[in-house]
């Protein structure tokens, strides 16, 4: 990207200004890490109703480095300074309280609504590469997914609604941090499964935007980078 995208002036001082341009292949790396937290998944989980430090972490890490292969520096580093406490707190506190959980999920669905933004943005740009392109929207999509994932545990970890497993899950057991992984992907991809069910008007709120999104954001983001023209793209793949 030339420099003449980077900030200047007075708008320099904003932190949803790019401080640099990007990495190279950002839009590669940026998807291969969200893959990379999926598959993370079952590595950390060790039958916690709650998710553990580790994944947590995790997340919140690979959403901040999506910034900052995007170019920016001072906001997740921001982003980081107030997320990272905030999530270690409410991960070594047992009590499952607004006071405790409010924090972290703030913290998480900021950094990956932010990555999601100004991915999609960026990807937007008409001097981007075809195929960084389509990885950062695509990377984009995997953020929603987790997003989505920090909305339905804080719904239920508030009280706000319930979720039910079908009765073959392991004798009913009560839902843990995975199976709102399973349960927002599966929405936001429109497969429904329906082995885990949202009851209340809050989790069903959160589910049905979810399913929205899933239909909505594939499509407007494809009819969006289809209509801008690549400009001296021949020959060049990544």
């Amino acid at each position: 990207m030339d420099q003449k995208s980077l900030p200047t002036g007075s708008r320099a001082r904003s932190l949803w200004q790019r401080d640099t341009v990007a990495a190279p292949y950002h839009g590669l790396l940026m998807f291969l890490s969200q893959i990379l937290l999926v598959l993370l998944v079952p590595v950390f989980d060790r039958g916690e109703r709650a998710a553990p430090l580790a994944i947590t972490l995790a997340s919140l890490a690979v959403a901040l480095a999506n910034l900052v292969m995007l170019g920016y520096r001072r906001l997740p580093l921001a982003m980081g300074l107030i997320g990272a406490p905030a999530v270690v707190w409410a991960t070594w506190n047992p009590e499952i309280t607004v006071a405790t959980r409010m924090p972290a999920v703030i913290a998480l669905v900021t950094t990956y609504a932010a990555s999601v933004y100004l991915s999609v943005q960026y990807a937007f740009a008409e001097e981007m590469r075809p195929s960084q392109r389509i990885l950062c929207g695509a990377a984009s999509f995997v953020m929603l997914g987790f997003m989505f994932t920090a909305a339905h545990g804080a719904v239920a970890a508030f009280g706000l609604g319930t979720y039910r497993l079908s009765a073959e899950l392991e004798g009913g057991r009560s839902p843990r941090w995975v199976d709102f992984v399973w349960l927002s992907f599966s929405t936001l991809t429109t497969a429904g499964f329906g082995d885990t069910t949202p009851i209340g008007s809050w989790p069903c709120a959160v589910a049905a935007l979810e399913g929205l999104c899933g239909i909505l954001y594939p499509a407007t983001l494809i009819a969006r980078i289809a209509a801008i023209p690549a400009k001296g793209e021949e020959g060049k793949c990544w």
